[in-house]
């Protein structure tokens, strides 16, 4: 009995059925094991920790983009075309009336918000130039990759908002998108 017992589980070891199985199983375990690490060991993405609240004021968004239009100020972001990473890079706001008339007097801020890291983020106010209408200054970005600018004006009551995504590549080069472009080809 034992070696009929015997031949049996030597039959069994020797097929490759049961060898192609055990493959496939300790490739899923690998697989797996593989996705759990990266998952623990990188951010979630999630950069806001008030993500309801932010969804809830949408509205509010939507309204001052569609006051913003009909206001007709034209804002222009004026960036260097290579960012060096870790350096300072002058940016450059330009805002202009429907007349085409320079804005002054107004606030100026950028925020540089890092999507994957919200640590990272910079926040920084851009003074006016003595060229009336154009607001400046020098920022730091310690990071290469992916960086959304998103630049608020303000002046009396009213705001303009403009979002740029740019991303940093490792020898300073620049790549940008902007999203009133998208928002352009959406809505026409």
């Amino acid at each position: 009995m034992k070696t009929i017992n015997s031949n049996k589980k030597d039959k069994a070891l020797k097929s490759k059925w049961v060898w192609a199985i055990l493959g496939l199983f300790a490739i899923i375990f690998i697989v797996n094991y593989g996705f759990i690490s990266v998952a623990l060991k990188t951010s979630p993405g999630l950069v806001t920790e008030e993500y309801y609240k932010h969804g809830l004021q949408q509205n509010k968004v939507d309204e001052q983009y569609r006051a913003q239009a009909e206001r007709g100020w034209k804002v222009q972001l004026v960036m260097d075309k290579k960012w060096p990473v870790n350096q300072p890079s002058t940016i450059q706001l330009i805002i202009t009336d429907k007349y085409s008339q320079p804005i002054s007097g107004g606030h100026a801020e950028v925020t540089a918000y890092r999507p994957s890291d919200a640590q990272a983020d910079i926040i920084k106010t851009l003074p006016e130039t003595d060229t009336p209408g154009i607001y400046q200054a020098e920022i730091t970005l310690p990071l290469q990759g992916t960086w959304d600018m998103n630049l608020l004006f303000s002046k009396d009551q009213d705001k303009h908002m403009l979002n740029q995504r740019i991303i940093i590549l490792g020898d300073g080069n620049v790549e940008t998108g902007t999203l009133e472009k998208i928002v352009e080809r959406i809505v026409p």
